[in-house]
């Protein structure tokens, strides 16, 4: 299938599926109810373990069914589940394929809260963890041992940027029986497609580009139907179930994911480019970039780009501080993947209560930034960062 056509294709399902029309509604409607009427065939359904029998809104609603089929048709799985944040999604999936006595290896190259259930709380449970090298399936590979269960990692990581060879990971988990698993939040199934490439589970954070206007947290899982399946017998006790509105508004931002991704990717590559030449900035980490280690890797694994974009400045934590606070259009949050561009330091944000040797050794060093770069027009927001860095400058001059 030629990219325009596989682009055209994508575009519809993103605006059509799952979508139910009411009285000629143009849009779905929000379903304000806490539980639904019982017939004859919703219980024989509920008796059957058919999840996706619609009877009680704690479990699911209508309108958690209309984006779990359109996350489901844009990832190409056969079934998903949507949550109320994306560490739900994460929790519930990985408590699901993991039990006491059983091993599951990860990344340390991941978003903190991930991290912090990996080496926190699952080791509480009995659960054994294994971290290994994101970039290297063979590391992933020799970690394995015979109580490994699951392996886990990120399309793209948070917030080095590193790249996952998906499909070599993909067969490592396949030749040794475990259940793979990757979360695909920083590309989108836009820009990248894991069930595709092999894997068995796909997880995003809906409140990132699914969502895409910062107004709603959601998460997703989506997969092999069998899998999916358990995983929502789960979602049933651990109580992560998504309120109809926030799905409402879900939908909504799902429906334009093919009109917000290109400019996103466009603006982060750009804006890149050009501090790859800055001289207050130390490394830029970007994809499109060819100096990235993953630059290859990254134009088979996730062709279109995302909107993403970490680099290093001069000076240190406090220089970035200085960066940050110093910018007018750019606003200084955490999360990601909204139409406006946001800024953080990880090492006071998302990643605060990851251990600081742990932060260096994935590369978050000193004076790292992370940028979420929106679809404002790029003129404004490159002016925005150039006075920012010169902020700084001028406090490491002044400093000296």
């Amino acid at each position: 299938m030629a990219d325009g056509d596989e682009y055209r294709e994508f575009a519809t399902k993103a605006v059509h599926s799952g979508m139910i029309e009411v009285n000629g509604s143009a849009t779905t409607p929000i379903f304000r109810t806490s539980t639904y009427k019982l017939t004859d065939e919703k219980y024989q359904g509920w008796a059957e373990g058919l999840h996706h029998t619609v009877v009680y809104s704690r479990i699911s609603s209508i309108n958690s069914e209309v984006v779990s089929a359109k996350l489901a048709a844009m990832e190409g799985a056969e079934d998903a589940e949507v949550f109320s944040s994306g560490m739900a999604a994460i929790s519930t999936t990985l408590m699901t394929f993991l039990s006491k006595g059983d091993h599951i290896i990860a990344t340390n190259d991941c978003y903190g809260g991930t991290y912090g259930l990996l080496t926190e709380v699952l080791p509480r449970f009995g659960i054994e963890v294994t971290m290994a090298d994101v970039r290297d399936p063979e590391s992933y590979r020799k970690a394995i041992q015979k109580n490994t269960k699951v392996l886990y990692v990120e399309t793209m990581t948070n917030p080095t940027l590193k790249v996952c060879d998906l499909e070599s990971m993909a067969k490592v988990a396949k030749d040794n029986n475990l259940v793979s698993i990757v979360d695909n939040t920083f590309t989108s199934p836009w820009s990248c497609k894991p069930i595709s490439m092999g894997f068995d589970i796909v997880l995003h954070s809906g409140t990132k580009y699914l969502g895409g206007h910062a107004d709603l947290t959601a998460g997703f899982a989506a997969g092999r139907k069998e899998l999916i399946e358990q995983v929502f017998h789960n979602k049933i006790y651990f109580g992560g179930a998504a309120d109809p509105e926030m799905c409402y508004l879900l939908e909504r931002g799902m429906r334009t994911l093919h009109a917000r991704m290109p400019i996103h990717a466009r603006n982060s590559a750009e804006i890149a480019k050009r501090l790859s030449t800055h001289d207050m900035v130390d490394k830029v980490i970007h994809p499109s970039l060819t100096d990235h280690p993953d630059h290859k890797i990254a134009k088979k694994v996730m062709p279109r780009g995302s909107g993403m974009l970490s680099f290093i400045i001069k000076g240190g934590d406090q220089s970035a501080l200085k960066f940050m606070r110093s910018l007018k259009i750019i606003f200084e949050a955490t999360s990601l993947g909204g139409v406006e561009s946001l800024v953080e330091c990880p090492f006071n944000s998302s990643h605060m209560f990851v251990p600081e040797e742990v932060r260096n050794e994935a590369g978050v060093m000193p004076g790292f930034v992370r940028m979420s770069i929106g679809i404002e027009d790029i003129e404004d927001l490159w002016s925005d960062i150039e006075a920012g860095l010169k902020s700084a400058e001028q406090m490491m001059v002044e400093m000296t």
